[in-house]
């Protein structure tokens, strides 16, 4: 009786999707996608990848290997979104501050008349 190791394979999940030379069919559950800004690869659930891909990236594999950007890579653009969004609130209470200024104005000069 020989003692013989068996080697496990992975599942084959293959998905149609369109690129820039026609329809491909692709295994995604052994795809890895690599960030275009920070060149680091990532793995996905196939099923989660299909989706996105079919989403996002109007189901053209080449549009999402040219231009996917993972969390990482959008650090950079969150911090910059965050930064819009507290000068717009700032902004809003600034003129939210001269509007009351102004009403407290015309309850004064209301007030002086009296």
């Amino acid at each position: 009786m020989e003692n013989t190791i068996k080697k496990s394979r992975k599942a084959i999940q293959n998905y149609t999707l369109n690129s820039s030379e026609g329809d491909v069919v692709i295994d995604l559950n052994n795809f890895t996608a690599i960030c275009s800004k920070t060149g680091n690869s990532k793995k996905f659930y196939h099923s989660y990848l299909a989706n996105l891909i079919a989403t996002k990236y109007d189901n053209n594999i080449t549009t999402f290997n040219e231009t996917y950007v993972s969390r990482e890579g959008k650090k950079d653009q969150n911090e910059t979104k965050k930064l819009d969004n507290v000068k717009v609130r700032i902004d809003k209470l600034y003129n939210q501050i001269r509007e009351l200024k102004v009403i407290r104005d015309e309850l004064k000069s209301a007030q002086d008349v009296n």
